[in-house]
């Protein structure tokens, strides 16, 4: 019997059958019933085309039979629950050292919980499983919530879309939820202590930036006067050298030496001045710099934080203005 396969562009079941006489009936399933008692059929060969709009492709169910595709889902939701049983049995162990008060033994026991999480699975139980494990996360890492800046610290450096996808979008909303007030409280008190402290380092920055920029100058006018004798003594000592090979006596010889000795003491002094110029660019970069001073450091952390709060709060973040306004006040000062 002659097959023929159809590409049915619209994803719809297309039948055909083999008559007694040979030849060959096609039905498109999506067509009206009609009456098919006028011939016997004898055999039949059906395709299934699957509905291109809705059916997502797995690569490891191409090609397996329908009973063979069950079997292949039945094993996968048994290795997904004993991967989140073995998971469950940390989370066990961090919820009970939380009610002790045990919250470093509790971080531990989450953290190995939390190795058991499919980023790649999106059941109803994987979701629960990975919020269960990702909010004992969080409660252990605040002290349930009494230091809620502990849970932030990490994501300091590595921000806010790290923390984001570590915590988790239900775990995320739970968050924002159940404790909006304590982390608004904790915002209003990192902008309490940012104002006042932000105004002291861009003053002592400012002070620094005019002490710099006078060293600056003297330190470029004295290195270039003493490149000039460097240059005119070596110029000298490179003529004079020359001589010696165009008269047959050494009457060369000594100015030569002394020359060469006198542009090397220039040399000298000429590679101390070099260093205070480089010196000087070194503390004029650093300077603009806020992690260069206790209180810039401690400002940059508290602008982090702000941030990371601002997304819990869900307020629009910050960093932007301030870095339009660090980058207004240097171009106005320089």
């Amino acid at each position: 019997m002659e097959e023929r396969i159809i590409d049915d562009e619209y994803g719809r079941g297309i039948r055909l059958k083999k008559t007694k006489d040979g030849y060959v009936d096609v039905t498109d399933e999506l067509a009206e019933d009609t009456d098919s008692d006028t011939e016997e059929l004898v055999d039949e060969v059906a395709f299934a085309f699957p509905d291109l709009e809705t059916d997502e492709t797995d690569e490891d169910l191409i090609g397996l039979t329908p009973e063979e595709v069950e079997k292949k889902l039945q094993q996968r939701e048994q290795k997904a629950a004993e991967r989140r049983a073995k998971g469950a049995k940390f989370c066990e162990e961090g919820e009970k050292a939380l009610a002790e008060a045990k919250y470093a033994d509790a971080k531990k026991a989450f953290t190995k919980a939390m190795k058991f999480i499919s980023r790649n699975e999106e059941s109803e139980k994987e979701v629960e499983f990975a919020s269960r494990c990702q909010m004992g996360l969080c409660k252990a890492l605040s002290e349930n919530f009494e230091n809620p800046d502990a849970l932030l610290e990490e994501y300091v450096e590595r921000g806010v879309e790290n923390f984001e996808y570590d915590v988790g979008y239900e775990t995320l909303e739970t968050l924002r939820k159940d404790h909006k007030e304590l982390f608004k409280q904790r915002y209003e008190a990192i902008v309490a202590e940012e104002t006042p402290l932000k105004e002291s380092v861009e003053v002592k920055q400012q002070k620094r930036r005019e002490y710099l920029k006078s060293r600056m100058i003297r330190a470029i006018i004295a290195f270039f006067i003493a490149l000039l004798p460097v240059i005119g003594f070596g110029i000298a000592t490179a003529v004079v050298g020359m001589k010696n090979y165009s008269t047959p006596d050494d009457r060369y010889v000594m100015p030569t030496i002394v020359l060469g000795a006198v542009t090397f003491v220039f040399f000298i002094v000429f590679i101390v001045f070099a260093n205070k110029l480089i010196n000087a660019f070194r503390l004029k970069y650093k300077n603009e710099k806020l992690e260069a001073t206790d209180e810039g450091e401690r400002l940059v952390y508290l602008r982090a934080m702000k941030e990371l709060y601002e997304f819990l709060l869900e307020i629009p973040t910050s960093e932007k203005a301030n870095a339009e306004e660090n980058e207004e006040s240097v171009a106005n000062e320089n």
